[in-house]
């Protein structure tokens, strides 16, 4: 990539992240100070009085004053919004209210103290998720910080005051702010101020004075402040270069690692690596490397805690899969280009096999290794203490490590007589390679060495003692040795990679299964019962779908007795709003009894999957969250797909309506007219030529009119059924009849319609019943009869033959007319379709096969039109089921 288009993409992505800022929700405006009395708040109202002064709707929406007067006084003449009362421990807190502001939506509101925690029971366990709230529903916020909450610099400020901050705000969260403002106060003025009470009432300022507000302490507070705005205003300028696609005098490639351990507590170094990234301008990324052995309830605690950070701090995470760090670390630094790697000092269980770092450092790669210490002294001390878990099984694989040393030294014994000797060392062989397959490593080796004493013990010459006088025996021992020594650790490599294989085959198998059920699900129902079904199983817990629908009504899938309790709705509702996880494990409405993830596509949220965990559980692992979001994912598309396809099957339906509606218009226009044309004109010789008609013309007309209008009668039943059949109203009340009387009832009709029709009908053997509704096969029978009427020449007979042929009822209806083109035979059920004969076109809506189809249709019949007989005229074949059991 030349320079060019590495200067497009900067500017692409400049002007990528400028309308995001502009369009992605509120601004956020932050004040940020050293240490706290610098004048944060005050700042923040008198820019609020400013803009409230220009006609800006400002909203205080909790300000904390500490009792300073010169802070009050500012509130005065500012729209307070009032806090929300939380009752815990027979104790009345308050804290800010999220609802009240989000229902009022000013155009900007103020909160103070961004590192806030909130009380227990609050919506969200800390107060920048409440801003965030705010800032995604658009509403703009002034807050206040100081940079000892600043999540990368916890260690930093444990460094230089000793203390260890715990209420501290992501990286990630800072980063999104519009503006920051640095409220600045010489070290001296602010411990006068101190002095004077104006900070802390007396007895806190004076401990205060003592500790945290030194001039030390201030003066390097103050130089990270400033650090922070330099870095964020030099930010902005770079966005605002890149977008104006201006020369560039840097261009960025470097990438740093951070490598860590479930082992040990590796916070201080994801903080380091988010500090050294965000000052050389790198990408970065956070990665750990699985290499199968089996993890503790604290190591995956640990482990997740070290991920959540990492995200939280703007990291890339990655977790790989291999049989040590060494051999799938080094593959991955030179695909992804990594140029810096960051490192623990960690501690080394082998003394003969150099640490990780110097490894990195010999790996002849170009790498710039950076390592760390843990700067707190109390985790380097508990790193050493072995869990009693940790212990206990230890232990336990030692043991059963003997126990199998020992029956192989049975066997061994009992068979000394019958095998070799060099066969027996076989069986110790084995022994060391199963401990080295279940119990790891060093049970392995120690079943090794084991091995050798006992065959020494018990087999070699002199028994029963330690000496060896046989030179072949020597070598047999040295064998074992070897032998266990080199299968053991190799036999627990083995057992490593099998159990990620495994775990990763878990996983790939269950997004498989899930995948291949999405691909044939054509409901949402069928969609949300695989998800559950299959999240069930691979995190063995309980989990519900909650699809909301247009009515604010809710359905669960699978359906549950149980009412979700107050705090659980209140979960879903705001995970459903935000697109957001919250409930248990989460920092939002973390009472719930139920983990709340979004199902969501396009940035609407589809469902909200809840999923509660066993009682073994103790939280989501790092592999859990893969697989909720990969199927999360899986059926957020699954979704769309079906919806999609129901959308264009909808498009579809509009579409034919419309050629029908045109069709019958044109159909109407012509066919309906004529019977009309013939009954005016018939009228109205009987009102003018009343007088001077014959009783013979008057009857003629009277004939004329009552023809035409059962012909336009006939029309209109036709497009009523037409109408009942396309909206699927056409009600069907089944009863036992006679095949035969629906004939009859048929013929008697279409005699009195067509009284010149000359009709054979024929029922070979006995007559079937039909369990049907009879009036509507009578209708789709008559229109086929009528149908063949119109086409069959004068002195020609119509042929009906009625048979059963084994579960069927067949009718045969056969005429003498002109026939039907074999590529015509299909069309002539659709609706308006008429076949074109000319100037001697019969009058046809061409809606009388579509309506016989349809009804024979709903009773699971068919009706197809074939060539005639003595291939002269159409045969139309009727077949209608029989039920199996008749009366």
């Amino acid at each position: 990539m030349n320079n060019e288009q590495i200067q497009r993409h900067q500017q692409a992505d400049a002007l990528l992240k400028t309308v995001q800022q502009q369009q992605g929700g509120g601004q956020l405006k932050i004040f940020l100070g050293a240490a706290p009395g610098v004048g944060k708040t005050c700042a923040m109202l008198n820019a609020a009085k400013e803009l409230q002064q220009q006609g800006t709707a400002v909203c205080v929406g909790l300000v904390e004053t500490h009792g300073r007067a010169e802070t009050e006084a500012l509130l005065q003449g500012c729209a307070l919004l009032p806090r929300k009362t939380i009752h815990y421990q027979n104790q009345q807190l308050t804290e800010f209210d999220v609802d009240a502001a989000l229902a009022l939506r000013p155009n900007i509101i103020l909160v103070d103290e961004l590192a806030h925690t909130n009380a227990p029971g609050s919506r969200h366990k800390r107060r920048y998720q409440d801003i965030a709230e705010l800032l995604k529903a658009g509403i703009n916020v002034y807050t206040t910080l100081n940079v000892q909450h600043i999540e990368s610099l916890n260690d930093v400020v444990l460094q230089i005051t000793g203390v260890r901050v715990q209420e501290t705000v992501p990286d990630s969260f800072i980063d999104q702010a519009h503006e920051i403002v640095f409220i600045d106060l010489p070290p001296q003025n602010l411990i006068e101020r101190l002095q004077q009470g104006k900070v802390y009432v007396e007895e806190y300022a004076r401990s205060a004075l003592e500790g945290f507000f030194s001039p030390a302490n201030l003066t390097a507070l103050r130089e990270l402040a400033m650090k922070i705005v330099i870095e964020h205003v030099d930010d902005s300028l770079k966005t605002r270069l890149d977008s104006r696609g201006g020369q560039q005098h840097l261009v960025i490639n470097d990438k740093l690692l951070v490598l860590i351990s479930n082992r040990s507590t590796h916070d201080y170094l994801i903080r380091i690596g988010r500090r050294l990234a965000e000052k050389r301008g790198m990408s970065w990324l956070v990665v750990w490397v699985d290499t199968g052995q089996v993890q503790l309830q604290q190591d995956k605690a640990r482990l997740q805690s070290a991920m959540t950070l990492a995200q939280e701090l703007g990291a890339r995470t990655e977790i790989l899969r291999g049989p040590s760090t060494w051999q799938t670390i080094i593959p991955f630094i030179r695909e992804e280009r990594i140029n810096t790697v960051l490192v623990g000092s960690g501690t080394r269980k082998w003394r003969w096999r150099k640490p990780l770092y110097q490894r990195l450092i010999n790996s002849g790669l170009g790498l710039e290794v950076s390592v760390y210490r843990d700067p707190d002294q109390h985790s380097r001390v508990n790193h050493f203490i072995q869990p009693a878990e940790t212990f206990l099984s230890d232990l336990r694989g030692y043991l059963l490590s003997t126990l199998g040393v020992a029956l192989a030294s049975m066997i061994a014994v009992l068979s000394k007589n019958l095998l070799d000797p060099n066969n027996l060392v076989l069986i110790y062989v084995v022994a060391v390679i199963i401990s080295g397959l279940r119990f790891g490593a060093a049970p392995a080796v120690f079943s090794a060495i084991f091995s050798f004493f006992s065959f020494n013990f018990f087999l070699t010459e002199p028994l029963h003692t330690l000496t060896v006088n046989n030179q072949e025996d020597i070598s047999r021992l040295v064998f074992l040795v070897i032998i266990g020594l080199v299968c053991g650790p190799a036999a627990s490599r083995i057992r490593r990679q099998f159990l990620l294989l495994a775990e990763s085959n878990r996983y790939s198998e269950s997004l498989q299964r899930l995948a291949e059920q999405f691909a044939v699900a054509d409901d949402q129902n069928v969609l949300w019962q695989a998800l559950t079904k299959e999240l069930n199983n691979a995190l063995l817990a309980e989990t519900h779908i909650v699809q909301f629908n247009s009515d604010n009504s809710y359905d669960i899938f699978p359906a549950r007795g149980e009412r979700f309790s107050e705090v659980d709705m209140a979960a879903i509702e705001w995970t459903r709003k935000q697109a957001a996880p919250s409930g248990r494990f989460s920092d939002t409405l973390s009472k719930s009894s139920w983990s709340c993830f979004p199902i969501a596509k396009n940035n609407k949220t589809i469902a909200v999957m809840l999923v509660r965990l066993h009682a073994e559980k103790y939280g989501f692992t790092t592999y859990d969250m893969d697989i909720i979001n990969a199927m999360t994912q899986q059926a957020a598309n699954a979704w769309q797909r079906i919806h999609l396809t129901k959308d264009l099957e909808s498009a579809r339906v509009k579409a034919e309506i419309e050629q029908l509606r045109s069709a019958l218009l044109s159909s109407v226009s012509h066919d309906l007219r004529s019977p009309l044309s013939a009954m005016i004109g018939a009228a109205d010789s009987l009102r003018l030529l009343d007088q001077q008609l014959s009783s013979e013309d008057r009857s003629e007309l009277i004939d004329t009119i009552l023809q035409e209008s059962r012909r336009l009668d006939r029309y209109i039943q036709n497009l009523l059924d037409m109408t009942r059949l396309g909206h699927g109203t056409l009600k069907i009340e089944r009863d036992w009849v006679s095949a035969s009387d629906i004939i009859g009832s048929a013929l008697a009709r279409l005699k009195r319609y067509s009284p010149d029709a000359l009709v054979d009908f024929q029922v070979n053997g006995a007559p079937p019943l039909l369990y049907v509704h009879a009036a509507l096969i009578e209708q789709a029978l008559f229109n086929i009869l009528e149908n063949a009427a119109k086409f069959t020449p004068p002195g020609e007979k119509i042929t009906i033959i009625l048979e059963q042929q084994q579960n069927t009822c067949t009718i045969t209806i056969d005429d003498k007319g002109p026939g039907i083109p074999e590529a015509l035979r299909e069309k002539i059920f659709d609706m308006f379709y008429v076949v074109s004969d000319g100037d001697h076109k019969k009058n046809n809506t061409g809606m009388g096969l579509a309506i016989c189809k349809g009804m024979i249709a709903a009773h699971g019949g068919s009706v197809t039109a074939q060539e005639g007989a003595q291939k002269t005229g159409t045969r139309f074949l009727v077949e209608i089921p029989l039920p199996l059991n008749q009366p």
